[in-house]
């Protein structure tokens, strides 16, 4: 049975596991995303960064070296974002660098989590698999 087109989704979004949420929402809230406030006992929260949209879950057992989680999140501009980013004077992120598919920034928060930022190759934009 093939997928119904017309049928619209709310968005998509990532979990990444924590452990500590109040660090991790301070954090998200550095680079500049919006987030939940943080309630003591909390163990799931939302960060946003315009239309993005990032789950956060407490994982008791999260070893960062063993069980982080990765997302790409589309940016118009590697290099004005970088700029962003690297003004929030928040660990974990790199240059802007050139990629077969686009340019893009990479960001690690303190859980060992990945985030690429990606700016799309102009030959690449809109080509979606079908």
């Amino acid at each position: 049975m093939a997928f119904d087109e017309s049928a619209t989704t709310g968005g998509f979004a990532p979990c990444f596991p924590v452990r500590d949420m109040r660090a991790a929402l301070a954090h998200y809230a550095q680079l500049g995303f919006q987030v939940m406030p943080w309630s003591p006992g909390m163990t799931w929260a939302w960060a946003r960064l315009g239309a993005a949209e990032l789950h956060l879950f407490v994982k008791d057992d999260h070893d960062p070296a063993t069980t982080a989680a990765a997302a790409d999140l589309r940016i118009e501009d590697a290099d004005e974002f970088a700029h962003r980013l690297d003004a929030t004077s928040t660990p974990g992120t790199s240059g802007p660098y050139d990629t077969y598919y686009g340019r893009e920034v990479v960001h690690v928060d303190p859980d060992n989590n990945l985030l690429r930022f990606v700016a799309q190759a102009p030959s690449r934009a809109g080509n979606v698999a079908r």
